[in-house]
């Protein structure tokens, strides 16, 4: 049963979904906060740090490709209270600070628990609030950003950049803080079930097992993969460098640099949380490509100036204009396949992943001969034919969607 009314239950279910969120945002911040004082800890160079995030993707991307062939047949709510839990245990190990390449080892398992986490809290929410997921959904990621604008102020708290072991000291509040949201979030989700369409998982099992994978049988679905694959690129670049991109190249002080990171995502924050009434007016596609354009330039201007508080001001109004981007997609794919919501939803992050694989560590390594302008002009190109593609998408055909 689907239910239309949001009742108390429900409100808490979906605040413990709000904090899920929180929790997912802090280990892709934390790496690019970070970053300058965990190649001092291990004395690794840029392209050795782009590594992390890129062995992180790798976890994430094994995960999309199963959900995506597989995930119908599970209960989604315990598979996200499952990549909870996966990242408690893994960001604890981290926080004893382990020899490199067994951080490499754990960092995997990150990226798995994130990835459970992100593909089936999109799809819980087109699954159980049909009526409500253009408020649902763009507010859940409005705490990402809330999570991810935070992080750098914790991390430049808590971590002494005199004292490199002191890196580790972020990953052990994320275990804390995970397995708090782990235990909420499953007792709620157990409260509600009864109300989702996982009371019966038998039919929806029946239907995985016919046709795995179906939507990717579509150009639409690899289409989508392009546009999702060059805007994670400009994303997770900017999440990746951002802070270094300004000390190196601004010549800032650590705390400031962090505090690049955190003016990105609050001006998030705002978009994020306006994105349900702008819905109202715009269609997800028509914004998608405004915030793309629009973002792509602010920071092809910041790229250029010198003046730090001019640079705060530029990244604050990119960060706003693709604000609401993430959700925008993950709707966009989510109504062209709503019989498949966990495979469409995987391909967010199955883009994601792939632009994770590539983008921190390439960037990393041109930035060792050119410097990091460069890279960030290209990751803004990516942005700008990202929304190109968009501007040029025409839904396929009723007979190409397999679930009509």
């Amino acid at each position: 049963m689907i239910t239309d009314r949001i009742t108390t239950k429900h409100k808490l279910f979906i605040m413990m979904s709000f904090f899920s969120y929180v929790v997912l945002a802090i280990p892709f911040t934390i790496q690019g906060a970070n970053a300058p004082v965990t190649m001092d800890y291990y004395g690794i160079n840029a392209a050795q740090q782009g590594a992390i995030m890129t062995l992180q993707s790798a976890g994430g991307l094994c995960t999309a490709l199963f959900i995506a062939m597989k995930g119908e047949k599970y209960n989604k709510i315990h598979s996200i209270a499952l990549g909870l839990l996966i990242l408690c245990l893994a960001a604890s190990a981290i926080g004893f600070a382990p020899a490199y390449t067994v951080l490499l080892a754990i960092i995997v398992a990150v990226g798995v628990g994130n990835a459970f986490i992100d593909i089936m809290m999109n799809s819980v929410v087109s699954d159980v609030y049909p009526a409500h997921k253009n408020t649902v959904l763009p507010l859940v990621h409005a705490f990402f950003s809330v999570g991810a604008m935070l992080t750098p102020l914790f991390v430049t708290l808590t971590v002494n950049p005199d004292a490199p072991a002191s890196f580790s000291r972020p990953f052990r509040f994320l275990g804390v803080i995970a397995a708090v949201v782990f235990l909420f979030y499953l007792l709620n989700g157990r409260r509600i079930m009864g109300e989702t369409p996982y009371i019966d998982m038998g039919a929806m099992k029946k239907r995985a097992t016919e046709n795995p994978a179906e939507i990717f049988k579509t150009g639409t679905a690899w289409y989508f993969m392009a546009v999702g694959f060059l805007y994670f690129t400009f994303q997770l670049g900017t999440i990746a460098w951002l802070p270094t991109y300004a000390i190196r190249n601004i010549g800032v002080d650590f705390g400031t640099g962090g505090m690049m990171l955190t003016a990105f995502f609050g001006g998030a924050l705002p978009m994020r949380f306006l994105g349900p009434l702008i819905l109202r007016r715009l269609t997800a596609r028509a914004l998608y490509m405004v915030s793309g354009f629009s973002a792509a330039a602010l920071v092809l201007a910041a790229l250029f100036t010198d003046n730090v508080q001019a640079v705060f001001v530029l990244v604050a109004a990119a960060g706003f204009m693709q604000g609401s981007s993430v959700a925008t997609f993950i709707l966009m794919c989510c109504e062209t396949f709503p019989d498949r919501t966990a495979s469409a939803s995987s391909l967010a992050t199955l883009a994601s992943s792939v632009a994770t694989l590539t983008a921190p560590l390439w960037m990393g390594a041109m930035s060792e001969s050119t410097g990091f302008r460069l890279p960030f002009i290209l990751i803004c190109c990516a942005l700008f034919a990202s929304a190109g593609l968009v501007l040029r998408f025409r839904p396929a055909p009723a007979a190409e969607n397999p679930q009509k």
